[in-house]
């Protein structure tokens, strides 16, 4: 067995692992475990990456934006341990993200390899895969904020959504990711910017890469002045970090799967 089959295993174990944590019926335990597991998981994810040949196809794009997802998550919970009950969430989410990878591997086989980019380009993907996970967060959070609310007034209670954080946890969760996706996407175009200068002389051209972001980034960003001004939270709130999400994935994984399945 390869060591790309060994790592994709052992990283679709843990993340089984960690959506399954939200099972065990002490609460500490389901917390320990749910660490081991994500931990676990964002190591064979590195594994994973280091040992497969990279490409400019879907199957990296995915596998990139899994282990960003992870970094992202990791950043977070310094701050706050509480956002971990997200997991419940995040890990069943991270796991059809991986199958996803499998999948787009049979069905696309071999990539391209990837050719020799420019240092501004590099940083530029760079920073655009790591906004991506911020974002992803902020997405999962938000989703968590409207199954809270609907809970509440429906006045019903289940496992999972006893397992979630609190509203105030979600939506400071949400804030923080959503807050370093703008930055960082906001960074990532402007080496994007300076890379296509460096390449064609041009400030910018225009692609649906570029328009998605673009748009992605006025998204995030009027969400957060919305915030910082008026104090808006909720379920309005959480619909339009579900929307900025929407945009960053039609703007990287969407072309993605659009060039290399449906036009293959």
């Amino acid at each position: 067995m390869t060591h790309t089959a060994i790592s994709s295993i052992l990283t679709l174990i843990a993340l089984l692992a960690f959506s399954a944590a939200l099972l065990a019926p002490n609460k500490g335990q389901s917390t320990f475990m749910q660490l081991a597991a994500f931990s676990v998981g964002t190591i064979a994810t590195v594994y994973w990456i280091w040992s497969r040949e990279w490409g400019l196809g879907l199957p990296t794009a995915l596998l990139a934006s899994v282990l960003a997802t992870e970094i992202a998550f990791g950043l977070i919970l310094l701050r706050s341990r509480e956002a971990l009950k997200l997991g419940s969430l995040l890990g069943p989410y991270l796991l059809v993200t991986c199958l996803l990878v499998l999948w787009a591997d049979a069905v696309r086989g071999t990539e391209a390899a990837e050719p020799d980019i420019s240092g501004w380009l590099g940083a530029h993907i760079s920073a655009a895969v790591l906004s991506y996970g911020f974002v992803t967060i902020g997405a999962i959070a938000s989703l968590g904020i409207i199954m809270r609310e609907r809970a509440l007034k429906r006045r019903t209670r289940g496992r999972l959504t006893d397992r979630l954080p609190s509203i105030a946890v979600a939506e400071t969760t949400e804030i923080i990711g959503l807050t370093a996706a703008e930055i960082i996407l906001g960074i990532g175009i402007i080496f994007g910017i300076a890379a296509e200068y460096t390449t064609t002389g041009a400030f910018f051209h225009i692609t649906h890469k570029s328009l998605f972001s673009v748009a992605a980034f006025v998204v995030i960003g009027g969400l957060l002045i919305l915030h910082l001004r008026t104090g808006l939270r909720g379920r309005l709130a959480a619909r339009i970090g579900l929307s900025a999400y929407l945009l960053v994935s039609l703007g990287y994984p969407g072309v993605k799967f659009v060039g290399d399945i449906l036009l293959s």
